[in-house]
Formats: C-alpha cells, structure tokens, sequence
C-alpha cells in the first residue's frame, strides 16, 4: 500500500536536501498564454543566482526519488 505525500511536503523535504549544497527548490508558471495552468520547478543555485535545472510537476517524483526524498512506497499527491 502506497502513502501518499502532498507536493508541499515533497518540496519542503527536497528544499531541506538541497540546502546543503547552497540550492533551493523554487516554483513558477511559464508566461504561456493557455488555459492549461502548468507548473514548473527549478532547482537555483544560491550562491551564484543561477538556475541548474528545470522540472515539471510530473518528474518532480523522479527527481525526489533519485536525491532519496522520497521512498519507493510513497507516491506525491498532486492536488
């Protein structure tokens, strides 16, 4: 049976992490003129204002998975 985790806590856990290494997890919405709200993440690093990578709310799980965030009986709830 898999727990679910709310994207909230999924950043607040991946912000924590990245926090070691001077980055931060921030989230904003592409200036695209569509009826599609979509949200994207980028991983920011604080000690030369640069951005590392992109993720989209979908391969926000993987990525929480790889840094070891998040355990393979949890899954991100996204509402």
């Amino acid at each position: 049976m898999k727990k679910l985790v709310s994207i909230r806590a999924l950043t607040a856990r991946l912000n924590r992490k990245l926090a070691k290494e001077s980055k931060k997890l921030l989230k904003y919405k592409p200036r695209l003129q569509s009826n599609d709200p979509i949200v994207e993440y980028a991983v920011v690093d604080l000690k030369t204002n640069s951005i590392i990578n992109f993720h989209m709310a979908s391969e926000l799980q993987e990525f929480a998975r790889g840094l070891g965030c998040l355990a393979s009986l949890e899954e991100v709830s996204f509402e």
